[in-house]
Order: C-alpha cells, then sequence, then structure tokens
C-alpha cells in the first residue's frame, strides 16, 4: 500500500464516528480472562507490592491485570495458568527469528559455558560481530555497544554535538527516541511537546527541536534558522519510516530529501534503526532507501533480545570522538557501561545475523505479514468498516481509531484522541482473552513460525472482535 492511499484511509476513518466496545461486552472480555487466569491473578496481587503498576513491561497489557508467562518458543507463548497464546508482539519486534529460537540458543549456550555476560575485557566476539555489522551496513566504519536503544540514542547525540560543536538536536513530533530527558519531548502523539515528561526539567528541551511529521518546509526553515545562530545544529534524528515504526508515514522522497539538506547545512544525520535494522533488510532502512546516514542506533533486534541490546555506528572520524584522541581534535564523548559489549550480547549479535541470513527470515516473515495484511484487508471490507491493514515486510499496522492522526493542536481533538487511544487499547484486551497478543491493538510483528495457521487464528479473533464493535 502506497503513502497516498494511506494517507487517504486514515483521514476516512479520522471523519468517522468512532463506537468503543460497549462497556458490558468489555466487562465479560474482563471476566474472561480473570477466569482462565486464575494464577496470573494471584501473581499480579503479589507484583503490586514489589513493583510500581504491578509490571515492568511498558507494552504488556494491563487490564484486568498484567498476565505471568512462564514459557515461550517460536510465535508462541504459554502463561502460568497453561494458557497459550499466540505473539504478535514479539518483544517490540525483536524476536524475527522466534522465541527460544533453537539454533541460536544452542549457540550462545556454548559461549556461556566458557565466558560471562560480567567478562570486563575484550572478547573475539566483538570482533566477529561488528564485522558482520559492517559487512551488512557499509554507513558503518565504528560501531560502540550500549545496553539499550535508549542509552544508544543518548550517545548518539552526544557524539554529534561533540564532533559538530553544535547544539540543536532536531527531531519529528511522534517519534521515540528512547526516554532520556533531552528525548521525551513530543513522543508517541505529534504535538504533545511535554504531556509525557513530568520529572524532567524544562531546560533540557532547549536544544531540541521537533518539527511536524514529514515536514520537509519546517526542516528547512528550521536548519537555515538554527545554523545563523551560534548555538547551531548538531543532528537531524529521525524513525526511516516515520514515527513509531511507520504509524505516520514518511512521504515518498523524505529521507533522501534530509540527506541533502543536511549535506547542504553542514548536519549530521542520524538514522534510528532500533525497529528497521535487521527487520526491513540486513542493511536496515538506508540500504532499502539508499540513504547513507552519518550515524545509526541499533537497539533490541541487534542481539535479538538478548540484553544488552543497543549500539550506535558511524563513520570513524565521527565515532573517534569516544576516545578524545588527538586525532579527532581531542574532542571527547564520553561514554560507559560496565557490561555494555558483553561476549553473550556480541555473539547473540553474530549469531543473529548469521541465522538471520541462513533462514532468510527478512522474506519469509514478510511473506508471513503480507498474508496477514490481505486477510485482515478483506475482513475489514467484508465488515463494511474503513479499517485497513498495511505492512513494512514484517512489521504489521492495522488501523482501527487511528488516535495518532488525531491533530491536537486542535483542543477539541485532545479529547477525541485520548477515547481514540482507549478504544484501540480495548482491541488489545479483547484480542488477547482470545490468545492473540498484539503491540498495543493496532500494530505487531511477524517472526519465522508466524505460519498461514497462526493468522487465520489472528482474523477469526479479530472476526469476534469486530462483532461487538458498534457500526
Amino acid at each position: 500500500m502506497d503513502y497516498e492511499e494511506i494517507q487517504s484511509k486514515l483521514n476516512d476513518i479520522i471523519k468517522m464516528t468512532p463506537h468503543a466496545i460497549p462497556d458490558s461486552e468489555m466487562a465479560e472480555i474482563h471476566k474472561t480472562i480473570e477466569n482462565n487466569c486464575l494464577k496470573s491473578s494471584s501473581f499480579f496481587d503479589e507484583m503490586v507490592n514489589c513493583i510500581p503498576g504491578g509490571t515492568q513491561h511498558q507494552m504488556v497489557i494491563k487490564q484486568p491485570f498484567a498476565v505471568t508467562m512462564k514459557k515461550c518458543l517460536g510465535a508462541r507463548m504459554w502463561d502460568v495458568d497453561d494458557n497459550e497464546y499466540i505473539d504478535y508482539l514479539m518483544s517490540a519486534g525483536a524476536c524475527i527469528l522466534g522465541h527460544c529460537y533453537p539454533p541460536l540458543k544452542e549457540e550462545i549456550i556454548k559461549i556461556y559455558h566458557d565466558q560471562d555476560p560480567n567478562l570486563y575485557w575484550n572478547s573475539e566476539w566483538e570482533v566477529k560481530a561488528i564485522k558482520e555489522i559492517k559487512k551488512n551496513v557499509p554507513s558503518i566504519e565504528r560501531l560502540q555497544y550500549f545496553q539499550s536503544g535508549t542509552e544508544a540514542d543518548m550517545a548518539a547525540i552526544r557524539i554529534a554535538r561533540v564532533f559538530t560543536g553544535k547544539e540543536k538536536i532536531i527531531k519529528f513530533g511522534g517519534s521515540y527516541h528512547g526516554w532520556s530527558d533531552q528525548l521525551t519531548y513530543d513522543i508517541h502523539i505529534p504535538f504533545s511537546g511535554n504531556m509525557e515528561s513530568d520529572g524532567i526539567p524544562r531546560g533540557c528541551y532547549k536544544d531540541t527541536v521537533s518539527l511536524p511529521p514529514g515536514d520537509l518546509k519546517a526542516l528547512e526553515v528550521n536548519l537555515k534558522k538554527w545554523t545563523e545562530k551560534r548555538s547551531g545544529v548538531a543532528a537531524v534524528i529521525v524513525e526511516p519510516l516515520g514515527p513509531e515504526s511507520g504509524a505516520i508515514p514518511t512521504p515518498p522522497g523524505f529521507n533522501e530529501a534530509i540527506r541533502e539538506l543536511c549535506d547542504k547545512y553542514g548536519v549530521l544525520l542520524i538514522f534510528d534503526e532500533v525497529v528497521t535494522g535487521f527487520r526491513l533488510d540486513l542493511g536496515g532502512a538506508q540500504k532499502v532507501f539508499g540513504v547513507k546516514p552519518d550515524l545509526t542506533v541499533f537497539g533490541k533486534i541487534l542481539t535479538h533480545g538478548f540484553p544488552s541490546a543497543g549500539a550506535v555506528g558511524g563513520r570513524e572520524d565521527i565515532m573517534n570522538v569516544i576516545t578524545g584522541d588527538v586525532e579527532a581534535g581531542g574532542k571527547h564523548a564520553f561514554v560507559g557501561g560496565t557490561i555494555r559489549g558483553n561476549p553473550l550480547s556480541v555473539a547473540s549479535t553474530y549469531w543473529t545475523i548469521k541465522l538471520i541470513e541462513k533462514s532468510d527470515a527478512i522474506n519469509k516473515t514478510a511473506k508471513a505479514t503480507d498474508d496477514l495484511v490481505k486477510k485482515l484487508n478483506d475482513l475489514f471490507e467484508r465488515d463494511g468498516r474503513p479499517y485497513f491493514a498495511h505492512n513494512y515486510k514484517s512489521i504489521l499496522h492495522f488501523e482501527t481509531y487511528s488516535p495518532l492522526s488525531m491533530d491536537i493542536r486542535m483542543p477539541e481533538n485532545i479529547e477525541k484522541a485520548v477515547f481514540r487511544k482507549k478504544c484501540v487499547d480495548e482491541i488489545a484486551i479483547a484480542m488477547l482473552s482470545q490468545g492473540i497478543i498484539t503491540k498495543y491493538g493496532n500494530r505487531g510483528f511477524c517472526c519465522l513460525s508466524h505460519s498461514a495457521e497462526e493468522n487465520d487464528k489472528f482474523i477469526g479473533a479479530f472476526e469476534n472482535v469486530l462483532k461487538i464493535i458498534p457500526k
């Protein structure tokens, strides 16, 4: 589905009057989960006394309580009550080979016999892993591991500032680049500003500039404006598919145009490939778009979910500011982390890349997602609603209420966006009650183990959900 068609369909959804699943139906769905998950309910009662809110995992479904899982394999998960689920969250996209993928698990166990994660020295696996990354991602000449995508994004903007001697970082509204102070601004929903930023001093945003999604004109205006000032612009950071992994897609030619503008104004370009790296292509979104960023951020898929899961790579001269060497002009971007680049993390990178390549995981998971998208769109058409699904290889989007498309600069739209988000969340709960796990009820990911059979079960569950949503 191309950009124009997606935009047209999103507009159709925004124009419709949304109807939530009735409260009486949601009460029955909650009751189903409560009756089927008695042990999880008991565990949750204990967890709320140990963990704020009863869960540490931001993407899990929290109503009526967070389910406790005990086992996973391939595309399946089992909870402590032995209920079986088909997982389309897949560790927020990290898990393209499938849970507990036997060949990967076997290789990591071999390494663990000889080396601990707490080995605080160089290991041969660092070289092996980074060579594999460099082979597939030509923009990367040097790479440094971190412990999460958030840390990697923090490091990327620090490296950019030290290398350029400039201060401003430009991002696009709705994009998520981790939860560090300077980047927790205008996240998830465009124009939300500091809505999700309690506890962060407002001065932290002084050098963060957030622009409307996909707005190249605003980008050039701001590049010109800030490069003429003393502070200057250090970098533009983007999710190459658009905010939230393409939930707000970028227009055609967007990434190429950003590259040209960054070159024109002497600004670094950072691609946040936490989700897209190794899912769209082993060369990342940058290979798909034919754009060479100056810095690339990787996250959880880098290690197939094994901790620590983050890295920044890029041009040698830029990355060398980490060392503070004379060759780097004496500039020093201090970064740290005791267990980053540990043997298990870097070995899991090496084997993840090798096994993705060997299994043809990118193409096979894309084919499974194509199948699900077609079945979803057929279902929506039969049901006579403006809902629709689309995908970028194995990254799935299915739009029902489209809260992210509500322009909350219009005050009356804030309440509407909140209501639409509630409706989406309730779809996730309704799907969970039928053994299907999604990302927020409107997104997902496929792995090697997802087949037509799993997809048919997804469709069957969604068909039941549609039956209880008033037209």
